[in-house]
């Protein structure tokens, strides 16, 4: 709801930044719930190259299609969060942040229907 509130209020880098950040919940939420151990998760998570790491380990076993079509709704976490939030000089405007929310919500969308074939 933040990231829609700032998107309502022109602040469109902060809304990519949150959306980004949503997705991030998103990922590590369905990685602790398939492997049981979020301890493990986090500090693969944190580690260099630790998201790719989890985000293949999410996809790998998933059934076909269904990995495939996780792994590119994730995409708004590689370009929004890495891009908007690292301090790096950008032009994110409306049309951009309007694109990351609404991919933020068929991300959250596919992964609440597809919950079971994720994490098991």
């Amino acid at each position: 709801m933040e990231a829609v509130n700032d998107y309502r209020a022109g602040n469109y880098l902060s809304a990519c930044v949150m959306a980004g950040a949503a997705a991030e919940s998103i990922l590590l939420a369905t990685a602790i719930a398939k492997s049981k151990d979020e301890e493990k998760v986090l500090a693969e998570y944190q580690s260099t190259g630790g998201r790719g790491r989890v985000i293949k380990r999410m996809t790998s076993g998933a059934q076909t299609g269904i990995g495939q079509r996780f792994a590119e709704a994730l995409g708004v976490l590689s370009y929004w969060r890495d891009d908007a939030g690292h301090g790096i000089a950008t032009a994110i405007g409306e049309i951009e942040a309007h694109e990351a929310l609404t991919r933020l919500l068929r991300l959250a969308q596919f992964t609440a229907d597809n919950w079971s074939k994720l994490t098991t």
